[in-house]
């Protein structure tokens, strides 16, 4: 691996962390809803023309823009004095506050990106040709490949509702953000 995928990794290892890793993200009320919000809306993803693909390409595009742009201006706006005082307080699961809300902020923009590559992968005709190519030579992959665009819809879609509801999940990251007291003026 080169030193550009290798730091790629490692800062993507650290964010997640940071977020609190697999366990951080499935145990979050977001994610739960999402996934019932998801298998409540079968009918979006079920479709052999499912609209979620339409519905990511005009929303995530607005949304990830407006997202960038908060992130770059509440960070911009936070004095070096609040990021020292946020560093040395400390999240739930052991890393500073800054770098928690900074996760929260970083997670609802790559579940963004992840959704629109998402939506992108799924209209491509890979799928259907490898169906194609493997038909002679083992015939249930016919079925194999109508599971793979039920299941490959399902991720979809989830990943849709889950980015608009992480929507809440940052806010309440500047809403906690801004409940912050300074310790210096405490001790004065």
């Amino acid at each position: 691996m080169t030193g550009q995928w290798k730091t790629l990794i490692k800062w993507l290892a650290r964010y997640f962390h940071a977020y609190g890793g697999m366990r951080g993200a499935v145990a979050s009320p977001f994610f739960g809803f999402a996934i019932i919000v998801t298998g409540l809306s079968y009918a979006s993803w079920l479709k052999p023309e499912p609209d979620w693909i339409v519905k990511i390409e005009s929303l995530i595009p607005s949304l990830l823009g407006f997202s960038l742009g908060t992130y770059a201006i509440l960070f911009s706006i936070i004095g070096s004095r609040l990021k020292g005082a946020l560093r040395q307080i400390k999240a739930p699961h052991g890393v500073s506050y800054l770098e928690s809300i900074n996760a929260t902020f970083f997670h609802f923009i790559f579940v963004q990106v992840v959704a629109l590559i998402w939506a992108f992968l799924f209209q491509g005709s890979w799928l259907v040709d490898l169906v194609k190519l493997l038909k002679p030579y083992y015939p249930p992959i016919e079925q194999v490949g109508i599971w793979a665009f039920r299941c490959g819809s399902f991720i979809g879609f989830f990943l849709l509702v889950y980015s608009v509801l992480l929507t809440i999940a940052a806010a309440l990251a500047v809403y906690r953000l801004a409940l912050i007291r300074d310790p210096m003026e405490e001790k004065q």
